[in-house]
């Protein structure tokens, strides 16, 4: 160690804060919400901050995971810039362009240019955001919109079919499992109640009655005899 390194304010920083020798990014990404996918029937996804952790040179060990309050606090100035320059930007919650097959890779992507990201936007955009679009689509920007209501109309009328039908399936089995249930318990009580009726019939059987005193001696004196 060299006595100008000791002297540095950085590096004195460096040894009493670990954590400054991490490279630290928030970031946003889109993760898909399972429940409101199944729910509407065409993928959902939302806006979710991540934070990326990891120590330059060392590329076995990267945490990357859903920003917590305890990362906020533990980099506030890594916290401070993600907030400075992304803290105007719109949450995307809904379908991705890119995940409706009407547009391809490209027309996707011009739509983003133009902030557009999801299908839900497309679908509940005014005239006024429509006049940009022109013919990006390959047809009108309000039969565009059309068809963007339509295909989450479709999908939301398909979804509740198919959760109807889930719905009415799972009422059969569970209907199918609580009639071989009460059919269990009713043969065990029908076994019950013969086993208690056997026991019963058994004890009211007339038994041999035993000898009296008299009719012992007189069975001994006849063998005598």
């Amino acid at each position: 160690m060299l006595a100008s390194d000791i002297n540095n304010p950085e590096y004195q920083g460096a040894i009493s804060n670990p954590d400054s020798r991490l490279s630290v990014k928030f970031y946003n990404k889109a993760v898909q919400n399972n429940f409101r996918t199944e729910k509407e029937g065409r993928p959902i996804f939302e806006d979710v901050t991540f934070v990326r952790i990891t120590l330059p040179g060392d590329t076995n060990n990267i945490i990357d995971t859903f920003a917590r309050d305890e990362h906020k606090s533990r980099f506030p100035l890594q916290w401070a810039h993600y907030k400075n320059t992304h803290g105007d930007d719109q949450q995307m919650i809904g379908t991705p362009l890119s995940s409706w097959p009407l547009l391809t890779t490209a027309q996707a992507e011009e739509l983003k240019a133009l902030k557009f990201y999801t299908v839900e936007q497309i679908a509940g955009a005014s005239d006024l955001q429509l006049q940009k679009l022109g013919m990006l689509a390959g047809m009108s920007p309000y039969a565009f919109r059309d068809r963007a209501a339509k295909y989450l109309s479709i999908a939301k009328n398909e979804a509740d079919a198919t959760q109807a039908d889930s719905r009415v399936k799972q009422l059969e089995e569970e209907n199918a499992k609580l009639k071989a249930e009460t059919e269990a318990k009713m043969e065990a009580m029908q076994a019950q109640m013969a086993l208690l009726m056997e026991a019963v019939g058994n004890r009211q059987k007339p038994g041999r009655k035993p000898k009296s005193e008299s009719e012992s001696s007189d069975s001994e004196a006849q063998i005598t005899e």
